[in-house]
């Protein structure tokens, strides 16, 4: 196999801002970068994108303990570690947002290495928290970078679904606890336009995933309102650990 030529003066993520390739190059390079930086899931789970252990995943969500699986599968571009890890923290919590022009390059070089665009109707965002935008953002600067129009992206000013209350964060619970707390997302997301959802298929975006319950839970809301199907993609999976377990 041929290794991919690492472009001349490229940095490494996550030095970015610094690297004369943020603005001035396709998006797979800023994609080739995360993964060889950040990626070490040397067997995946088809399903869930969790390290594999054997020839079982762990994740419930795999095994069926969690009840039905309304996704796809759920693919997982990067690995939720360090450098990314304390990155992703600045840009959620204490507002770096730069850095959603770079995680948007990242999602729109994995479409184009994946993905084809007529296998794709719609790319929604994992409603957040009112007052939240960390998802919306990314997706709002991956519409500008889709400078030919090739990918569906929700816009983000006039959204087909939208969280219309709050529901508490799920980390560090118990499995039960995170199973709940997931049926209660789906439950407060708000259905507004009924014709982006009806007979398309849907990719939902979400920043990080641990169980896959959250994103199963919303791919169950999408096909009651009449998706054929929900593929998930996930910027980092958290490295797999029983749910409950400090983080």
């Amino acid at each position: 196999m041929t290794k991919t030529r690492r472009p001349s003066g490229r940095r490494n993520f996550p030095e970015c801002p610094q690297c004369p390739y943020r603005q001035q190059s396709l998006e797979s390079v800023c994609a080739d970068c995360a993964a060889e930086q950040l990626a070490s899931i040397t067997d995946p789970c088809p399903f869930c994108s969790q390290q594999l252990q054997g020839a079982q995943c762990r994740n419930r969500l795999c095994t069926g303990q969690a009840g039905d699986r309304h996704l796809e599968r759920i693919e997982a571009i990067t690995l939720y570690k360090e450098p990314l890890k304390s990155v992703m923290e600045r840009f959620k919590y204490e507002g770096k947002s730069g850095w959603a022009r770079i995680f948007a390059r990242i999602l729109v070089g994995h479409l184009e290495k994946s993905w084809r665009p007529d296998q794709i109707d719609l790319i929604l965002g994992n409603p957040q928290n009112p007052g939240r935008a960390h998802i919306s953002s990314v997706l709002d600067h991956a519409r500008r970078y889709d400078m030919r129009n090739r990918w569906p992206f929700d816009p983000v000013n006039d959204p087909a679904i939208t969280k219309k209350s709050s529901t508490p964060r799920s980390a560090g619970r118990s499995f039960d606890a995170k199973q709940k707390a997931a049926e209660s997302h789906a439950a407060a997301i708000e259905f507004r336009i009924p014709g982006r959802i009806r007979s398309k298929r849907i990719m939902v975006y979400d920043d990080i995933c641990t169980t896959g319950l959250q994103l199963n839970a919303v791919a169950g809301q999408l096909r009651r309102w009449g998706a054929v199907s929900v593929h998930g993609v996930v910027l980092a999976r958290q490295p797999w650990q029983p749910p409950g377990a400090a983080a």
